[in-house]
């Protein structure tokens, strides 16, 4: 898998079924416990979309997952989680299931009812803006 950190609360996830973590920082001087957490929550849906995508019988190799997130303060927290997943095999009819199956992965359930947690499935490449 490769995550790539594309700023302070932004990173993109991709290369799903390679063996392995590879970390790209970009402009930034690490990878911290935010952007692991947030990551692990890109990881965890990716597993439930991947169940879903067996059944269906899709190609899952061209997924990239675009995470943004916003906080909160007073307590600091996460407030907004913006989940973008570009899946360009998937069938259109299939779109609005899988958004909803990607709140099914153990981490967004834990976290829903502190966190808003918005997932769009888009059917097309991802390209960089």
């Amino acid at each position: 898998m490769k995550i790539e950190v594309l700023g302070q609360t932004e990173l993109r996830l991709s290369n799903w079924e390679e063996d392995g973590i590879d970390i790209v920082l970009g402009k930034l001087p690490r990878f911290s416990a935010l952007a692991m957490f947030i990551a692990s929550l890109g990881r965890c849906t990716f597993a439930v979309i991947d169940h879903y995508a067996l059944r269906m019988d899709v190609e899952i190799e061209n997924i990239v997952t675009h995470l943004e997130w916003e906080f909160d303060e007073d307590p600091t927290r996460f407030k907004t989680i913006w989940m973008k997943i570009y899946w360009p095999e998937i069938p259109e009819k299939r779109l609005a299931s899988v958004e909803r199956a990607a709140h099914k992965c153990a981490i967004s359930n834990t976290i829903r009812d502190c966190v808003d947690i918005q997932v769009k499935v888009i059917k097309k490449v991802y390209q960089e803006s």
